[in-house]
Order: C-alpha cells, then structure tokens, then sequence
C-alpha cells in the first residue's frame, strides 16, 4: 500500500506542478489565461489574493509540489530518511496546503466570484495530497 500511495503522491506532485507552472509561464509573458469555467481567471490569479508572504503563489505552488515530489522518491529510495521530524514537518506542510487551499477556493467562489480551474484543479489536489497522506 505505500508504494501506491507514493506513487499516487508523485503523479499528483507532477500535475500539481505542472498547473503551477503553467500560471507562472502566463504571468510571466503577461498573456491571458483562457478558463472554460470562470469568465475571467485573470482576475483571480492578479487578485490581493493571488499573493502569500509576498510571494506570489504560483511560486509558491511550484515549491510546494517539487518540495513534495522529492521527498516521496527520496522515502522510497531510502526508507531510513522517514524519520519522526521529516515525516511530521511534510505532514504540517500538507496539512497547512490543504486548509489554503480551501480557504483561496472559499476566496474564489464568494469573494472574488470569478472561478479559475487552474487554481482549483491545485486547491483539488493539494486536498488530494492530504487526504492520501493522512488516510
């Protein structure tokens, strides 16, 4: 079960990452993001919002999966790595991922009332992470 569950954790990181770059690459090259279900995803991810800690959080989603991609390989390759504090620190992490990402699709859909599918397909999966993580 805990190599499907990495493995799960890998594929997810990926996807997630890959979204995360994708709003960077727009925002970088100030091109408009096309959203099939939200009118206008550049509201949202040029919101007050779209930024934590000064960071904007595309930035900090790409950290965040790469961050999560290679300590699941790194578990995996080496077991011995799964210590108390790297396992409870991940587990914060995610822990605190998953509650941002309610709260920024919370955001979306009451106060900003503009839906992007690429920040809740991560908000989707940041949630995912956790619950495979936890359960």
């Amino acid at each position: 079960m805990q190599h499907v569950s990495s493995t799960f954790l890998i594929v997810l990181s990926v996807i997630g990452f890959l979204l995360s770059f994708y709003i960077f690459y727009k925002k970088k090259r100030k091109e408009k993001l096309v959203c099939i279900i939200g009118k206008d995803c550049n509201k949202v991810i040029n919101s007050k919002y779209a930024r934590s800690f000064l960071v904007s959080n595309d930035v900090i989603g790409l950290v965040y999966y790469t961050l999560i991609f290679i300590t699941t390989l790194a578990f995996l390759s080496s077991p011995a790595l799964l210590t108390t504090t790297v396992v409870f620190a991940r587990a914060v992490i995610v822990g605190i991922a998953a509650l941002f990402s309610i709260y920024l699709s919370i955001v979306q859909v009451f106060v900003l009332r503009e839906l992007c599918e690429y920040c809740l397909a991560a908000n989707i999966i940041n949630i995912i992470l956790f619950i495979v993580l936890f359960f």
